[in-house]
């Protein structure tokens, strides 16, 4: 997912509240981690206003069960059930691959 931004502060906005796509986003980077067998998942390319530099933003596999149990919380939250069994057995796949 590629997000562009004016500034840090809108960045930093952004993770700061909930977010469903980017709730979604991590989930799927996670999975498409699992499925390509690598250890890091690739979330999303960062990019700002007058900055040539683009940042990718990965989350390593020590990482993916903490974030999976919060990206659970929040779509049982949103009343999202079959999106909610979809990271549920994703979790279990992580926890059962340490």
């Amino acid at each position: 997912m590629k997000l562009h931004f004016e500034n840090t502060a809108d960045f930093e906005g952004l993770f700061k509240r909930k977010d469903l796509e980017v709730t979604r986003q991590i989930v799927k980077g996670v999975q498409t981690a699992i499925s390509d067998r690598t250890k890091s998942a690739k979330l999303f390319e960062i990019s700002f206003s007058n900055v040539e530099e683009m940042y990718e933003i990965t989350l390593p596999t020590s990482q993916w069960e903490l974030a999976l149990s919060s990206c659970l919380d929040h779509l049982h939250k949103e009343g999202l059930a079959d999106e909610q069994i979809d990271c549920w057995k994703l979790l279990e796949i992580v926890k059962t691959d340490k």
